[in-house]
């Protein structure tokens, strides 16, 4: 009997933790996502990395200045046109759930950089070799001529909340030039790669944005050149790549071009059993959000060892006042076939997981 309550506590109390320890969280594509002051998130283009249990959200800032109206909001392509100001800001916000999120402030601002110019694509890996925190970010010098000039930059923390210090604003180490859309990968082994498109300017290249996977060097400064590159693979004509890895396989997945457009892009999934390649097409993932891919988030799934995937989209031209700093970003979960490819995905106003 006094076995039977001893066993009766036990299991109450386990119930308890994991009602305490474990949340199902609802996220939303329908309402804007705001912080904990109650303010539209203005992070776009990012990523998100877990590191000691909290998430962080870095994004570009593109503040309040108003949309042109119609489907693109590259109407106004222009140096000082709403998407291609020069006071863009790297913002930080933080959460434990992927759902209360608190912003942390800006961490890198552009009126620092000694070259104004126009900052897109913020992305951040914390080396665990060096203990730095670092950043990379398209990077087009206000003196350039359009994107001929559009180049990668590089900044530095000691900590993840900043501020970050310019290292270079380009890079010149990377296999391709005239580079635009990119993204980070961090290998379980701590080996960091970039995905990156290239040859974006189509007066000069036939063809144009293509895209590659290349190493970076023990301290994320800089790339390891041709030799540790992929070489061009996949559609061409694309960006907004996103890599991760999951049972083995490395996943690469990008879209076709369309700036700022409210229509969106489908994403093609590419696989290998090697970061660098040879990478298969595995299938098209549809654009049923009608959003760009910009990241692919990797999330803890609570009571096991192992995680889930997010795919996060920007709806460009959909913010609720006309600020494009108020643009929704869509989010929709991976759901993997049993041979390990991505099933399409359908459009999704809101979703639940175990996190």
């Amino acid at each position: 009997m006094i076995e039977e309550k001893i066993m009766m506590i036990i299991v109450l109390l386990m119930a308890l933790f994991i009602n305490v320890t474990c949340r199902n969280v609802t996220l939303s594509n329908v309402i804007p996502r705001r912080d904990t002051d109650g303010y539209i998130m203005d992070a776009h283009d990012g990523n998100v990395f877990l590191y000691d249990g909290l998430y962080y959200y870095y994004g570009a800032s593109y503040g309040l200045c108003k949309e042109p109206p119609g489907p693109s909001g590259c109407t106004v392509w222009h140096v000082g046109g709403c998407g291609f100001q020069l006071n863009h800001n790297v913002s930080l916000y933080t959460s434990t759930d992927l759902s209360v999120w608190t912003f942390r402030g800006y961490v890198f601002q552009m009126t620092s950089m000694k070259t104004p110019g126009i900052m897109f694509g913020p992305r951040v890996l914390p080396n665990p070799k060096t203990r730095k925190w670092v950043m990379w970010f398209n990077f087009l010098p206000a003196t350039g001529t359009g994107v001929s000039q559009s180049q990668c930059a590089v900044a530095v923390s000691d900590t993840p909340q900043g501020p970050f210090q310019l290292v270079t604003e380009k890079v010149t180490t990377l296999a391709w030039e005239n580079t635009g859309d990119l993204n980070l990968f961090q290998d379980t082994n701590g080996d960091a790669y970039i995905i990156y498109n290239a040859h974006i300017d189509s007066s000069i290249y036939k063809p144009d944005h293509l895209m590659s996977v290349e190493k970076l060097s023990d301290d994320y400064l800089c790339s390891l050149g041709r030799e540790f590159n992929s070489g061009f693979f996949g559609q061409t004509f694309v960006e907004g790549g996103a890599m991760f890895k999951r049972n083995g396989v490395y996943y690469a997945v990008f879209g076709q071009c369309c700036c700022y457009c409210s229509e969106g892009a489908s994403a093609t999934v590419y696989s290998s059993l090697s970061p660098l390649g040879p990478f298969d097409t595995m299938n098209n993932l549809g654009n049923e959000g009608h959003a760009q891919l910009y990241n692919i988030l990797q999330y803890k799934i609570f009571g096991v060892e192992d995680y889930g995937y997010i795919w996060q989209g920007n709806k460009w031209q959909s913010s609720p006042d006309g600020a494009k700093g108020h643009d929704f970003t869509y989010w929709t979960p991976l759901v993997f076939n049993p041979n390990g490819s991505v099933k399409y995905m359908n459009y999704t106003a809101n979703f639940t997981i175990n996190i």
